[in-house]
């Protein structure tokens, strides 16, 4: 279900945070233009402390996942294209990529309205690390903690 991400894998992964609903769900505004995305990856695919691996289901490329360090933690995020949601994809491939990247503690941020993701996390061990909190631009968002 996971491998490397390939250059191929890119325009995929564009088009899937152009989704509206995607972003609105996740919180996170797309970048719309494909220079400012390529930029984003190519920085990404070169930083060597970014643990990246696309998502492949029924032999399409349905997403990624991957985890970072931001300020004093290790972050983990993952993105499902839309029409893939609901059957089990997330929860299936943040166990397996639970297994490869064994660094912990593991943080992720999900936004308070991200029922979805939120299930998906708690799934896999994450635990609540607090209250809601508002960011700059008013989305809520909790703060998960495994290990």
């Amino acid at each position: 279900m996971l491998r490397d991400v390939v250059e191929t894998d890119l325009p995929i992964f564009f088009e899937q945070q152009l989704d509206p609903e995607s972003s609105l769900m996740a919180a996170f505004p797309p970048r719309k233009e494909w220079t400012d995305f390529l930029a984003h990856w190519t920085k990404v695919l070169g930083d060597a402390t970014c643990c990246k691996q696309t998502i492949v289901w029924n032999e399409r490329v349905v997403g990624n996942i991957g985890s970072w360090p931001q300020e004093q933690r290790r972050l983990i995020g993952y993105w499902i294209g839309r029409k893939y949601w609901g059957r089990g994809i997330a929860t299936s491939a943040l166990a397996e990529y639970l297994g490869h990247d064994r660094a912990r503690p593991l943080h992720a941020f999900v936004a308070a309205h991200n029922v979805g993701s939120i299930r998906v996390l708690e799934k896999s061990g994450f635990v609540r690390a607090g209250e809601a909190e508002a960011r700059p631009d008013g989305v809520e968002e909790y703060l998960y903690r495994l290990g």
